[in-house]
């Protein structure tokens, strides 16, 4: 990763205090890794276009920490795209051209993971980053990941289409998954860790600092911001745009967040 400068502004030393004041410090620092989220959720083209032919005024979403943040995840999605993916697979054609563009979805996707989540690593610990540098660093680890959660969501997605009253007990599964499993990127990336080791030690964090108060807090938080945000959405997709344009910084918040909080247990792990 690029070292930090001489320049005290931007030096490696974290900043101390609230989360929420540390994420502010950060995300100023980090504020150009905001067009991932905004490119991502601009993608998301079946979305977008069919903000404009939604009834919906407002809606509330809550949202535990998901893998990568943007408008999508904050707001309600007014078409029937899925959030897993910021692709219109429901709409490329036959069925035959899905895989491969679900293939290609994955590769891209995965790079944009090495960069960003890498280059909030690097924020973290330096105050500086290189996006190019951290897409060569971590792009196999995060495309494999990003190929293995994909993966996992289409098996589980089978046995619901056989047995629809298995959804209920799938969310469940996906929510308790999800809380023990959250920090894996965040630790592979500041860890510099495999797959596999990352997902022990972030199951080792969670088993051991039980950061409940966090996902409740994020809760709350994006419940709070889905609503202007969803409001100005569903106006239509010129709205729509600006509404992601907005979200983008907040959704680097987000992250930003989650990566402090993550470091944060790791910290606090290896002294004690």
């Amino acid at each position: 990763m690029v070292q930090p400068s001489d320049d005290p502004s931007s030096d490696g030393s974290r900043p101390r205090g609230l989360l929420f004041d540390r994420t502010l410090t950060h995300v100023e620092r980090l504020l150009p890794l905001a067009l991932v989220p905004l490119v991502t959720a601009l993608l998301n083209v079946d979305d977008l276009t069919a903000t404009g032919g939604t009834d919906t005024l407002v809606s509330v979403r809550a949202s535990f920490p998901v893998y990568r943040y943007d408008l999508w995840s904050i707001v309600e999605s007014p078409g029937d795209g899925s959030t897993l993916a910021s692709v219109p697979l429901d709409s490329v054609g036959p069925l035959a051209l899905v895989p491969p563009l679900l293939g290609v979805y994955v590769v891209v996707s995965g790079l944009l993971s090495a960069g960003y989540f890498g280059s909030i690593a690097a924020g973290i610990e330096t105050g500086r980053f290189d996006f190019g540098t951290n897409v060569r660093r971590f792009g196999v680890r995060l495309i494999v990941l990003e190929a293995v959660v994909v993966a996992g969501v289409f098996l589980a997605l089978v046995p619901l289409v056989a047995v629809p009253p298995l959804f209920a007990l799938a969310v469940l599964a996906l929510l308790v998954l999800s809380y023990l499993f959250f920090p894996t990127v965040y630790v592979l990336v500041l860890e510099d860790r495999g797959i596999g080791s990352a997902a022990r030690r972030a199951y080792g964090l969670v088993k051991r600092h039980q950061p409940v108060w966090f996902f409740l807090a994020l809760l709350a938080v994006t419940a709070l911001c889905s609503v202007p945000l969803s409001m100005l959405t569903y106006l239509g997709p010129v709205p729509a745009v600006i509404a992601a344009v907005v979200a983008a910084p907040i959704a680097l918040a987000f992250n930003v967040a989650t990566a402090l909080k993550v470091d944060e247990m790791a910290a606090i792990d290896t002294t004690t």
